[in-house]
């Protein structure tokens, strides 16, 4: 029996030119009735911050810049299936937005696993061949590392 695609997990570096990636996520989430769990990874900021504010001050910071990020998320989805889907046509649910501090590839693994999600999407912009052997992208460390189905979506630079 073919699996089930109920939970998606649409990762996001939220920069121009990933709305392929996220037009996959929709078509995908249409298909197959499922919702669609946005995520922004944030790299890792506690050194630099935690270096030149008192404790408070940078997880407030933190907070602000989390809750920053969540709000233009938002903003940029109602836009894009605004102008991508009918009037008349909507998700079968509304997308959930999760963004979480980490390196992207332990976040996006680590959300896959506690949302039980059926499928992870992401978009991988073009790189030399050269950067990917010595550092590799993101897609490719989660392409072999995850336990689900990865879809990629190639991206322009």
């Amino acid at each position: 029996m073919l699996p089930d695609i109920d939970t998606i997990l649409y990762a996001s570096d939220i920069t121009e030119g990933s709305r392929p990636a996220f037009r996959m996520a929709v078509k995908q989430a249409i298909n197959n009735h499922a919702r669609i769990v946005f995520l922004h990874a944030l790299e890792p900021m506690d050194d630099f911050i935690d270096d030149f504010l008192p404790v408070n001050a940078s997880q407030k910071h933190k907070q602000q810049l989390i809750d920053s990020f969540r709000q233009r998320i938002g903003e940029r989805i109602k836009a894009f299936l605004s102008s991508e889907l009918d009037d008349d046509f909507e998700l079968p649910y509304e997308p959930t937005i999760q963004v979480s501090p980490g390196k992207p590839d332990q976040v996006i693994l680590k959300a896959a696993k506690r949302l039980n999600a059926s499928m992870i999407i992401m978009g991988d912009r073009e790189t030399s061949s050269m950067s990917r052997v010595f550092l590799g992208s993101t897609a490719q460390k989660v392409i072999h590392h995850s336990e689900i189905p990865v879809l990629i979506v190639p991206l322009k630079k």
